[in-house]
């Protein structure tokens, strides 16, 4: 799914660590200012990169937001979050924010699920780093297009552990098998699924449903935030209420957002009217686990 990216104000502010040492010479840390790093390794591919931005007063139990960049799994890059990131650093301040590169798909390489063992290679790198950041290993996913379905995907099966404490998907698709995309008639759509998934749909359905984030929701998902537009010429609105009703199914806690006349991302009101959602809903689950 091509990526549109929701525009938000941008700030950035300066970073620093702060010591001081006491009466017995031990090191103490006085306070922790904001500080960001670019471009560090969780893998030897040079896709496999990210930027953590880690804020101020942190401490172990600073919970992380991954964000995920879309780009239909091929393309997109980690800065095409940027904006999202600086605008978590102005209202969600007490949050660390991961913003990920992975491998991307191409006709021969990088198949699904690639682009998922990334995601697990990262947060083993951040888990393995936790007390040198003063982070936890509490996470909190934001994903747009592609990178909603890998949040979304990811958060349903690998949260062993109960650490990934809500998802967002913004405009990411949830259903493969999904009629509105095996019978769409869209011959780029359907090559762009047969070239991530490595087969057909007809040739093998049970991996289009082991893909679809929908087929893996149960009584413990993750609690959920979802949008999605009702003129998205990419992603039909099937895919959003779908994974709404099946949420319901199973009492999982979630909200659920469909902006009527707009497409494949949104600006103006829409667009804080999404953000100011995303930040009470991560809050109050923070407020609450």
């Amino acid at each position: 799914m091509l990526n549109r990216i929701i525009y938000f104000s941008l700030l950035t502010l300066g970073l620093l660590f702060t010591f001081s040492c006491s009466t017995e010479n031990e090191i103490i840390v006085e306070s922790l200012e904001e500080i960001s790093y670019f471009d560090l390794t969780y893998g030897s591919d040079t896709e496999q990169n990210f930027d953590l931005h880690l804020p101020a007063n942190r401490n172990i139990n600073t919970p992380v937001i991954i964000l995920v960049h879309g780009g239909s799994w091929i393309g997109g890059d980690k800065s095409d979050m940027d904006l999202f990131a600086s605008n978590i650093k102005i209202s969600m301040p007490e949050f660390a924010i991961a913003n990920i590169n992975y491998q991307l798909l191409t006709l021969t390489e990088n198949k699904h699920p690639t682009q998922i063992n990334d995601i697990v290679q990262l947060l083993i790198e951040l888990k393995n780093k936790s007390v040198e950041y003063q982070i936890s290993n509490d996470y909190y996913f934001l994903g747009v297009s592609a990178g909603a379905h890998l949040s979304l995907l990811f958060s349903y099966t690998k949260n062993i552990n109960n650490n990934i404490k809500a998802v967002c998907s913004i405009v990411g698709p949830t259903n493969f098998t999904d009629e509105a995309y095996i019978n769409s008639g869209n011959t780029e759509l359907e090559l762009l699924a047969t070239t991530f998934l490595g087969d057909t749909f007809q040739n093998n359905p049970d991996l289009y449903a082991d893909a679809s984030p929908i087929f893996h929701v149960n009584e413990n998902s993750t609690p959920t935030l979802l949008f999605y537009g009702g003129k998205d010429p990419l992603i039909p609105v099937s895919q959003g209420e779908g994974l709404k009703n099946k949420l319901n199914e199973f009492n999982v806690q979630h909200e659920y957002t469909l902006y009527p006349n707009e497409g494949h991302g949104w600006e103006g009101i829409n667009a804080i009217d999404t953000f100011t959602k995303i930040t009470a809903f991560f809050k109050s689950i923070k407020n609450t686990k």
